[in-house]
């Protein structure tokens, strides 16, 4: 287990300014402060969407429950934020405690001794302190505190300014994400692959604890996030009307391109995929807020035909969107002409990056183009090949830093948002080797027109 003791804190918090070069992160959480008193953007004014139905029929929130399959964990909330945190804290109660009282605690005293949970608290988006609230109230006996909760609503944040300060066990860094559409399929689809992953080491808490929460807000449109336990972002979401988003890790060149009053980027991405039916409304809010960390985004609109990778700055931010090849994706750094040069890219990124023109584009060395199902996104996601020697890494590398499947992945999805379906590997190391369990969300919602899963399972 993971041991973080006060001790612990105070040598990493000598050895902060080391850990990341010149920043003065003392400076930063003063002038955070001050400006954090400034007005904040009036969010519940913006006219989004309230009392979802969808465009035939009629529906209802399904009533909150708990669903184990594998290791797949799958809870249904409905409600307030609060009430939706009391749910959460319920089912996931003891997987909130296996997090460990070194970790909780570490984190209540990150929280409440250096004052992140009163930064996070300021910038949050409504509902989130509430949600916190809830949690909170059925899981304190397992160790879980309002400080505790409020440093991993914000922690992707935390992460980037004070990453060798919060506990490695709850934090992964790498990622890709890619989508093909069009004439890249051979049905005129819309289909994509998401791989989240891990420099070096697997995460044992995210591998034992995958959560896919069906989130059924009385005031937005119902989604699911796929997600760990504690936590009311996600890591990728996908609601009723097809949009679908997920984020990759980058770093900025230049920490003075942040913005200290910006807002975490997965709580940005819970915000979209709540309110945002089309990529147009995605848009404008993606281009509303500045971001206190750099990051990448991808956004997608299966009923538009719109999708569009955001690199993401403090307050700027390069697009690129989907041409008419139908072919986008991302990996860890800057691609657009705005942005190229900016962020503090490995390697590892642009490998995976070369895998994908090798794999994805009509002339691409190993192209699969025209030929993209759920099942040829599998192939992608499983494939192991540096596309610089073109030779294979064995399944017992976990991390070769070289290729798509072979980079450490913690988790892995394939989406049909056209059918609202979706597949999540279910397994252990190496994850990409696993059966792809299949979802339905229109059935998970209970709506009228739901399309059932063909099997299963993809595998």
């Amino acid at each position: 287990m993971l041991r973080l003791t006060r001790r612990t804190f105070a040598f990493w918090m000598v050895g902060i300014s080391t850990a990341l070069g010149t920043i003065d992160i003392f400076g930063i959480a003063k002038t955070v402060y001050a400006q954090s008193l400034q007005q904040q953007h009036d969010e519940t004014s913006s006219g989004l969407k309230t009392a979802w139905q969808p465009k035939e029929g009629s529906w209802t929130p399904q009533s909150p429950k708990r669903l184990d399959i594998g290791k797949i964990k799958v809870i249904w909330l409905k409600g307030t934020p609060y009430e939706m945190g009391v749910q959460q804290g319920t089912f996931l109660k003891k997987e909130i405690g296996d997090l460990g009282r070194e970790v909780l605690n570490g984190l209540s005293f990150a929280g409440r001794g250096l004052g992140l949970s009163r930064l996070a608290t300021r910038r949050s988006f409504p509902g989130v302190v509430e949600e916190c609230e809830g949690m909170v109230s059925v899981a304190k006996d397992v160790g879980m505190t309002m400080d505790a909760c409020m440093v991993l609503s914000f922690g992707d944040v935390f992460q980037e300014y004070l990453s060798y300060l919060l506990p490695k066990a709850l934090f992964n860094d790498g990622c890709a994400h890619f989508l093909t559409a069009g004439s890249a399929t051979p049905d005129n689809g819309f289909y994509q692959g998401w791989t989240l992953d891990n420099n070096s080491n697997p995460l044992p808490y995210w591998i034992d604890n995958p959560v896919i929460q069906v989130r059924q807000p009385n005031d937005g449109i119902p989604h699911v996030a796929i997600t760990i336990p504690g936590v009311g972002w996600p890591n990728a979401g996908f609601n009723a009307e097809g949009l679908i988003i997920s984020n990759n890790t980058s770093h900025p060149k230049n920490y003075e391109d942040l913005d200290v009053k910006g807002k975490s980027t997965v709580q940005l991405m819970a915000y979209i995929i709540k309110n945002a039916g089309t990529y147009d409304e995605a848009r404008a809010i993606m281009e509303t807020y500045p971001r206190m960390r750099s990051n990448l985004v991808i956004i997608t609109d299966a009923k538009s035909r719109k999708a569009g990778v955001f690199e993401l700055l403090g307050k700027e931010m390069g697009i690129r969107e989907l041409p008419a090849n139908g072919v986008l994706y991302m990996t860890n750094h800057f691609a657009s002409a705005e942005m190229l040069g900016r962020d503090a890219s490995n390697q590892s990124s642009h490998n995976r990056f070369k895998s994908f023109q090798q794999l994805l584009a009509p002339d691409g060395s190993r192209s699969k183009y025209g030929q993209f199902t759920p099942q040829t996104i599998l192939q992608v996601l499983r494939d192991r090949t540096n596309p610089n020697t073109m030779e294979s890494s064995p399944t017992t590398v976990y991390d070769d830093n070289a290729s798509i499947g072979g980079n450490g992945s913690l988790r892995q999805v394939i989406f049909d948002p056209e059918r609202l379906m979706f597949w999540v590997a279910n397994g252990e190391v190496p994850i990409p080797n696993n059966p792809f369990t299949c979802f339905s969300m229109g059935e998970m919602l209970g709506l009228t027109n739901a399309v059932p899963c063909p099997s299963p399972s993809l595998n």
